[in-house]
């Protein structure tokens, strides 16, 4: 999944930058709201990190402004400072989670997982939709049970997918989920990456869109958190990270890690 963090504190020196792509998160960075909004670093992320520091607008402000913006991904605050009135005046404007420094890693990630969830209706880290069980913590797939052996891109359009099954993916958005940087990708390359996941999770899962996308179609199979409760165990030690930088990597690459 990738995220927009927008880096407000100096004294941070990148540390959450470094880590989130740890802990899965293919990160955007920007260093004021401002940036974020100019530059569009928003677009197609699933959620956003601001880390306010000493001396820096208040949490309350920051936020206002970027919901006024138009942006409605969930949000999460981290500040260097604040009571509880802070925090509630942060909620009221429209932050998810609000969180006071130091917090570690582990928490800020756990907290991301949840609040995407919890916006594509699901409670807990496994999605199931059909024979199809993803896990958004331990970064792997499997099939009726059995591994997919996904690529780190593999694991990314998935979770694209499987987060909002039935709806049209256009190509500048599955563009955005699998490369972090300004750089161009050609409809060529994106074909390449769907038709590679088609191969294992079945050719007629997902279904091309002329002149917009694709859709990763449900049919007649419903979803059931425990249609699949024995899975196999994983390949390749696929539950190992796979998001370790935020470039995108050569196939051959990918599955090397």
């Amino acid at each position: 999944m990738q995220v927009l963090l927008i880096e407000m504190d100096p004294a941070s020196s990148g540390w959450l930058g470094e880590r989130l792509p740890q802990a899965g998160f293919a990160t955007r960075l920007a260093n004021s709201p401002g940036q974020a909004l100019l530059d569009d670093f928003a677009q197609g992320v699933a959620a956003i990190i601001v880390d306010i520091g000493q001396g820096e607008p208040k949490a309350f402000a920051v936020t206002e402004f970027l919901r006024k913006a138009g942006l409605c991904q969930p949000l999460v605050i981290l500040a260097a400072h604040g009571d509880w009135r802070d925090k509630v005046d942060c909620l009221d404007a429209g932050a998810d989670e609000y969180l006071l420094k130091p917090v570690r890693t582990e928490e800020i990630a756990a907290r991301l997982r949840t609040i995407i969830r919890r916006c594509a209706g699901n409670p807990t880290d496994r999605i199931m939709v059909g024979d199809i069980e993803l896990d958004l913590k331990a970064k792997c797939a499997w099939r009726a049970g059995e591994c997919l052996d996904l690529t780190r891109n593999e694991f990314r359009l998935l979770c694209l997918f499987l987060l909002r099954p039935d709806h049209v993916m256009s190509h500048e958005e599955i563009r955005a989920q699998l490369y972090t940087g300004k750089g161009k990708c050609s409809l060529n390359a994106i074909e390449v990456q769907i038709s590679r996941l088609r191969r294992k999770v079945g050719q007629d899962r997902i279904r091309s869109v002329r002149g917009i996308g694709y859709r990763y179609v449900i049919g007649d199979i419903t979803s059931h958190l425990d249609a699949w409760p024995q899975r196999g165990p994983c390949k390749a030690m696929c539950t190992q990270d796979r998001c370790v930088d935020v470039t995108p990597a050569p196939d051959h690459v990918a599955a090397s890690v």
